[in-house]
């Protein structure tokens, strides 16, 4: 393939390369933007970082590199065909497949600009990188960088003007002038001009908050697989899929109460299982208005979680839960959920037990769940399940007893396992510690997909992950006629002491069992044994303050609403008025402790005697004047030797010519600073005075210029003429 290469830009003015510096510096913190979000994939990685710096290498060269039109048109036509090849097949994302064309775009764009166009282009590109990052992330990374996308995209804009300027002058034949201090002005006032924006914005977005801070793009930013893992429909390995980010969901902050050792945060329970998935049939939800109302969930959806009324004991958890911004709309509560609290106007309560922030076509259409308070029950069942053997189970609960053809060996490993259990929850509770004790953890999914993957687990691979676990328990006690259901969400959470919040991650996404006992409801078992403890690294106190630190961003900016300022400016009232009382206490405090000291030196000097007060008024006096003794004595050093022809004849000059200006001056004849001794002679209309002046000069410049003494004793004399004069 030939490229088209030139040793040199054509005419490569001073404004041409701060143009395409400023440019290129756009298309990199655009791209620094994106890659910044922590959703780039290596393959985009691979091709757009090489391609920066070819593109830097060549502006350090002062060269340029094109590709031919018509390649440029063949990747055209190639990237239409695989666009639709990514969003149907590879990425599956609107957004993912958007932001692999815009970087392609960006690549070969670069390296064919031929026209003004393409560069206007170009600025495109790189607003479309940054859009793109605010769509899949708000973190502190993306405020950073945007502050120097701003700053780039003055200089950018500033470049482009001036170029446009300097072809109309070329083109009128004037030649524009090249400078070398030419660069350091324009770049400083495209910083300070971008600076000054940063403020005015952030000034701006402190005075309007938000009303809603989710928008329609959004809703292309959510990750596949944690739409697939919380949806009506999961395959097994849906979650495992999930628990290979280190992505954070969610933060959670205990408001009373105290979390379970191990805490739960149930999002979407699944009742059917055909042996390779999980899934819901559909049923008509009970929705429910919120608009920051409680709202109570078990009276809404009467035997959703508990088998009867709700018991009259309160909540023993109250808890706050702040969401990453995504498009996912699931509440996660903890176990047994109560009560609920956000703004929302709309949510829908499912029979599993999920909790949806409805999807309509009115305002909250295609809305994502942000921040929400909830409480729970999150005290111990097993005193009131201990014995129950009851199968008297609603119409409702018998669809959570439904199991496909299984392999003969399920049913009898169950049976096998509860053998000497003389309850039902005594079975579950034997079933959930013989899986933690004979199968093994592990994220690998199975290399093979298999007709029976619950058979497959039990009795050949003898390891998994959670969700094997959850349908092995869920599946086992449904053939001992002991209704269960699986439990998608995520469970435990790291605690940051820096911000007393615990932090959810993806790798924290986990499948658990509910089982259904007539004399309280459900109740969790989680069967799955502990995964290894991961080890704190050296960075990871770090970690937990980049965390707090973006907390403080998303509390005060991604969330930022009426609500925020309004408690915002009731702290900087109450902070106000708080430094004002302290200001005035402090002064009037200062004040009474002056007029003390003053009272007792009055005292003092009302017993002073005559003399006493003479001394006083001396010692006094020397203290005032004691700073300004040492300029005092150095002026009166230098006015003595600059009077003295014999030991500074050129001062003493300088001296005498000086009071000699002064003195023509209050006469009204004044020389002007541009003007030489010389010329000021002959500018005097006075012949008398011109003729004086004219020899006071000549003995002045003698003196000044070849150090004479002679003339330089002579000057105070003639001085003394000219004083006595006039």
């Amino acid at each position: 393939m030939a490229l088209i290469t030139s040793a040199e830009s054509p005419r490569e003015t001073s404004v041409e390369r701060f143009f395409q510096w400023a440019l290129y510096l756009l298309l990199l913190t655009g791209f620094v933007a994106l890659m910044g979000t922590g959703k780039m994939d290596l393959p985009s990685m691979a091709l757009v970082i090489p391609a920066l710096l070819v593109r830097a290498y060549f502006l350090l060269m002062r060269k340029n590199l094109v590709l031919p039109e018509r390649w440029t048109n063949i990747f055209t036509i190639f990237y239409f065909v695989f666009y639709a090849l990514d969003y149907f097949y590879v990425s599956r994302s609107f957004l993912s497949a958007t932001v692999h064309m815009v970087l392609f775009s960006l690549v070969v764009k670069i390296f064919s600009v031929r026209r003004d166009r393409d560069l206007l282009y170009l600025i495109v590109l790189a607003f479309l990188m940054v859009l793109s990052a605010a769509v899949l992330t708000v973190d502190t990374m993306f405020l950073t960088t945007f502050a120097l996308f701003t700053m780039a995209a003055m200089a950018t804009f500033i470049g482009l003007e001036m170029r446009r300027s300097e072809r109309q002058a070329m083109a009128s034949g004037t030649l524009p002038p090249e400078g070398r201090g030419f660069y350091r002005p324009l770049a400083g006032a495209a910083a300070v001009m971008g600076v000054l924006t940063m403020g005015g914005a952030a000034l701006i977005f402190f005075v309007l908050p938000r009303i809603n801070n989710t928008g329609y793009l959004r809703n292309f930013g959510v990750q596949n697989a944690m739409l697939t893992g919380f949806s009506r429909e999961v395959r097994l390995g849906g979650i495992g899929q999930i628990q290979q980010s280190k992505a954070v969901v969610m933060h959670v902050q205990v408001l009373s109460g105290k979390l379970p050792e191990d805490p739960k945060w149930r999002g979407i329970a699944l009742a059917n299982f055909d042996g390779q998935r999980w899934w819901n049939a559909m049923e008509v939800p009970v929705v429910r208005a919120v608009n920051n109302s409680q709202l109570d969930l078990n009276q809404a959806l009467p035997n959703t979680f508990y088998s009867g009324a709700a018991p009259a004991a309160p909540a023993s958890l109250r808890y706050r839960v702040i969401m990453e911004p995504g498009a996912l709309n699931v509440f996660f509560l903890a176990p047994v959920p109560l009560k609920l609290n956000g703004d929302y106007r709309s949510v829908e309560i499912n029979p599993d037990g999920s909790v949806l922030s409805l999807r309509s076509s009115d305002t909250d259409a295609g809305r994502g769940v942000s921040i929400y308070t909830a409480e729970a029950d999150a005290r111990d069942p097993e005193p009131l399940v201990l014995h129950s053997n009851s199968g008297n189970y609603p119409p409702r609960v018998a669809m959570y007893l439904q199991r496909p053809r299984l392999d003969p060996r399920v049913h009898e490993l169950a049976r096998r396992i509860t053998a000497s259990s003389g309850s039902n929850y005594e079975s579950a509770r034997a079933i959930d510690a013989y899986l933690k004790s004979n199968y093994g953890y592990t994220l690998q999914l199975p290399g093979q997909r298999t007709p029976d993957q619950l058979a497959y687990f039990l009795f050949e691979r003898k390891k998994g992950h959670c969700e094997y676990f959850a349908t092995s328990m869920a599946i086992m006690l449904r053939t001992l006629n002991i209704p269960a259901r699986v439990v998608n969400g995520f469970r435990g959470g790291e605690y940051n002491d820096v911000t007393g919040n615990y932090i959810v991650r993806e790798s924290d996404a986990h499948s658990w069992v509910e089982v259904y006992f007539p004399e309280f409801g459900w109740v969790t078992f989680d069967p799955t044994p502990p995964s290894p403890a991961a080890v704190a690294g050296p960075w990871s106190r770090l970690a937990l303050y980049l965390d707090a630190m973006e907390g403080m961003w998303r509390e005060w900016v991604v969330n930022y609403d009426f609500t925020h300022q309004v408690r915002l400016s009731n702290q900087i009232s109450a902070t106000s008025v708080s430094v004002q009382s302290r200001f005035r206490q402090s002064m009037r405090e200062r004040y009474q402790k002056l007029l003390e000291r003053v009272a007792a030196w009055q005292h003092r000097m009302e017993r002073m005697t005559p003399a006493q007060m003479a001394w006083a008024c001396v010692v006094l006096g020397l203290l005032l004047a004691f700073p300004f003794m040492p300029r005092a004595w150095r002026r009166f050093q230098s006015a003595r030797i600059s009077r003295d022809p014999q030991r500074a004849p050129t001062s003493a000059a300088s001296f005498w010519y000086m009071r000699m200006l002064k003195r023509l001056a209050r006469s009204g004849i004044r020389k002007n600073i541009a003007q030489t001794p010389a010329e000021f002679t002959l500018s005097i209309a006075d012949p008398e005075i011109r003729h004086e002046v004219s020899v006071f000069t000549d003995h002045y410049e003698r003196a000044r210029f070849a150090g004479s003494v002679p003339d330089a004793e002579r000057l105070s004399e003639l001085y003394e003429e000219m004083a006595g004069k006039r």
